[in-house]
């Protein structure tokens, strides 16, 4: 995977999310998922999440999975 991180424009004020990764995503999907959202001036962030745990515990903090 060649970025674990980065920034990009995004609608504004999109929630915390996770999602599983997929092969339309920059053709990368090496990472079990990522973390996205952004702030109110459409300022957004990926994280790639590597470790499936890890993916579960951060879904299961901002209340995405019970």
């Amino acid at each position: 995977m060649a970025k674990k991180q980065f920034l990009m424009k995004m609608d504004k004020n999109h929630p915390l999310e996770v999602h599983s990764s997929c092969k339309t995503c920059g053709g990368e999907s090496d990472g079990v998922g990522y973390l996205c959202g952004s702030d109110e001036d459409g300022n957004g962030f990926v994280l790639w999440i590597e470790d499936q745990e890890v993916y579960d515990i951060v879904a299961k903090v901002i209340g995405q999975s019970s």
